[in-house]
């Protein structure tokens, strides 16, 4: 993936999806990703990074997850760094990918279905300020 140029940056995208109401924010800088999920009004109780490591020797892929500050005990914070950073690294040339410094509060346990969406969502924007910072470029 082509680093984006310092004077594009940071490109920030927001939206605010309903049942429950969540609100996304998806900024890009030159060094890495920045992503927040609140179902909490804006706040922001876990912050979790996650980074990508590529084994030219077996082709394989390694996810790096750590939960920097807060609820170290919701695995299901991890899964959603993890399931972001994955899409992100497919929609690159799988290789390079910077990492994402992900906030997350959710409300309680995420349905499978909503647990899609967001995913969806968030990837959307990252897709949006990508395309942004192409057209600042």
């Amino acid at each position: 993936m082509k680093r984006p140029r310092p004077s594009s940056l940071p490109t920030t995208v927001t939206k605010c999806i309903s049942n429950p109401q969540t609100d996304l924010l998806v900024s890009t800088f030159s060094d890495r990703i920045q992503i927040l999920i609140s179902q909490k009004e804006g706040r922001v109780g876990t912050m979790i990074s996650a980074s990508h490591e590529y084994s030219q020797i077996d082709n394989s892929h390694t996810y790096h997850i750590e939960t920097l500050l807060g609820n170290r005990n919701d695995a299901l914070n991890s899964v959603y760094a993890r399931q972001i950073l994955e899409r992100i690294v497919s929609l690159g040339d799988g290789i390079h990918c910077p990492p994402l410094l992900l906030g997350i509060t959710l409300r309680g346990k995420s349905s499978q279905e909503e647990f899609k969406i967001i995913i969806n969502e968030v990837v959307t924007l990252y897709q949006e300020a990508i395309r942004t910072i192409g057209e600042q470029s």
